[in-house]
């Protein structure tokens, strides 16, 4: 007998949803792995010109371009062509799409190995003259590394056709190969054998092909039916480039955003390690946000169109309702616990090698302010899939734009009018971002109101309410244990920062002890607190826990 038939709509999606979040453990623990190696081993006068500007701003920001445009508007139709023709009918509109998709990387990745100086110009304020040697090795950087885009942005493609059937660990793992082998560049090539840059130059290349490769072979059944098409009258593939045109300048208009606030504005200030300091500070956020949110997202968006297809709109506001509730819940207090926890947090994982205590109290501070987005980040998650599946690119786009500007005028306000500095400048980025993303997170909300019952208003004011209770509670015993922890046992932090030259002193066991401690006791007091207060969403994660570990230890014992 076929018990999937009988599973349930939350069980199928939970099920996908725990797939594709133990993929993005491997993920994102080999990500952390590549950044803890890349703060390590690169002075910030080589990480920022190569890991910050060249890899994350030129080359990541047009394959999220693509990722981010190709992405909802491709799966979408491609299951609608699967279900409502053939199988073939949906992989010839594949086709299409992948020939052109490479045609057009192709040309991008012309111009930045021939203009590379235009891309220099338009992402920083570096000058040939002010910066030679940053200038020059982001120069070299951009011509070596412009074939991965091709990979990458390919690979983002057969991500999205990997979950089309509902593959979503080996659509993952194809990520973490990438960053496997910018971790075997770094560790073997310029650790164990002192090669130079070009061994993370080499890492990067084959990584990114690696991330095809995994992919590829996740289709092994499917890969008959691939073969080059410009067939661009297919009517399926005209309706993606209907979709994708809005997205288009909604995703543009986002690196904008974040290419302005993380790198050209951070530009203005006269003092290494800043641009460094910000990337890292935006790494533990981004991983948990691809830990849960983003793993979820991923799993919803097939059942999704699904219900969408069937005009299934109470359905698709309940799941939409549930899923935010859900992860408000646990991010709301985990965000401010986070927050707390931020500095003692990223001197452990990143203090050492080429990164001193400076640089890593201000990835602290960086840290503390970027924890604070998570929440928006989560419900943003699953809105904008409930957008994509009903094919609500226009709304999306505009609110889009309307709040990433929000962000880039926050910035350049502070920035560039009134001249903060340094860690101020760390937080004024950090904070400006998250108020965008809250902004568009209620206006989404908002939107999809309009035609999708959902979010009722009695209930929620409360859970809100409740929920504003329970984050304080959690803030309030975090903090208070992590400083009754620090002062019985110092871990060293605050006397580093105050005199550098007493980073010796810093135990990183006694930080792991007071992060251990502070982050139990805020989780306990999330339960306590929970259960006090009457919130649903804690006790319904438990039930489902405990009610799946019997389920499975039954089946075992028959």
């Amino acid at each position: 007998m076929n018990t999937t038939k009988h599973k349930s709509l939350a069980d199928r999606i939970i099920g996908a949803s725990l797939v594709v979040g133990a993929a993005h453990i491997l993920l994102k623990l080999t990500g952390f792995i590549q950044v803890k190696f890349a703060a390590y081993f690169l002075d910030s006068s080589v990480y920022e010109p190569v890991m910050v500007v060249a890899f994350t701003g030129v080359i990541n920001s047009l394959f999220l371009i693509g990722e981010e445009v190709i992405g909802p508007s491709f799966l979408t139709i491609f299951m609608k062509e699967k279900e409502n023709k053939s199988e073939k009918a949906a992989w010839d509109y594949a086709n299409v799409t992948f020939t052109f998709q490479a045609l057009c990387l192709l040309m991008v990745i012309a111009t930045i190995i021939i203009w590379p100086d235009f891309y220099i110009k338009l992402f920083t304020k570096w000058t040939e003259a002010e910066n030679p040697e940053r200038y020059q090795l982001l120069r070299t950087s951009l011509r070596v590394l412009a074939p991965s885009l091709f990979f990458l942005s390919i690979g983002s493609t057969t991500y999205i056709l990997l979950n089309g059937y509902k593959k979503f660990f080996l659509a993952a793992f194809g990520d973490a190969s990438t960053k496997i082998c910018i971790i075997l560049g770094l560790a073997v090539g310029m650790r164990l054998f002192g090669f130079g840059i070009e061994a993370l130059f080499f890492g990067i290349l084959i990584g990114s092909a690696a991330k095809v490769f995994t992919h590829l072979l996740g289709m092994l059944g499917k890969l008959r039916m691939l073969r080059p098409s410009f067939n661009w009258r297919n009517p399926a593939f005209q309706a993606m480039l209907v979709l994708m045109l809005p997205l288009f300048a909604g995703i543009i208009f986002a690196k904008v955003r974040d290419n302005f606030n993380n790198i050209y504005i951070l530009t203005h200030i006269d003092q290494p390690g800043v641009l460094m300091a910000n990337d890292l500070g935006r790494k533990l956020s981004s991983t948990i946000q691809w830990l849960v949110p983003y793993a979820l997202q991923i799993a919803l968006f097939p059942f999704l169109c699904e219900l969408v297809s069937k005009d299934d709109r109470q359905k698709l506001g309940e799941i939409l309702s549930s899923s935010c509730r859900l992860l408000l819940a646990v991010f709301v207090p985990g965000a401010v616990a986070l927050a707390i926890l931020g500095m003692p947090i990223s001197v452990l994982v990143f203090l050492g090698g080429k990164t001193g205590i400076e640089l890593a109290s201000w990835a602290g501070i960086s840290t503390a302010c970027y924890c604070l987005v998570l929440p928006a980040a989560a419900v943003e998650c699953v809105l904008m899939q409930g957008s994509f599946a009903d094919q609500k690119t226009v709304a999306v786009t505009v609110i889009g734009i309307l709040s990433s500007l929000c962000s880039v005028l926050v910035s350049y306000l502070f920035i560039v009018v009134i001249g903060v500095k340094a860690q101020n400048a760390l937080v004024v980025v950090a904070l400006g971002f998250v108020l965008s993303r809250c902004l568009k997170s209620i206006a989404l909300a908002l939107w999809l109101r309009r035609t999708t019952p959902m979010f009722p208003t009695g209930p929620t004011m409360v859970f809100l309410l409740k929920l504003a209770v329970l984050a304080i509670a959690v803030g309030l015993v975090t903090w208070g244990v992590s400083t009754a922890v620090d002062a019985v046992l110092p871990d060293g932090i605050s006397a580093a920062i105050a005199d550098h030259a007493k980073t010796g002193a810093i135990s990183r066991l006694r930080i792991a002890v007071r992060i251990a401690v502070a982050a139990g006791a805020g989780g306990v007091t999330f339960l306590a607190a929970g259960f006090v207060l009457r919130l649903e969403e804690p006790k319904q994660m438990i039930r489902w826990t405990v009610g799946k570990a019997i389920a499975k230890i039954s089946r075992s014992k028959s």
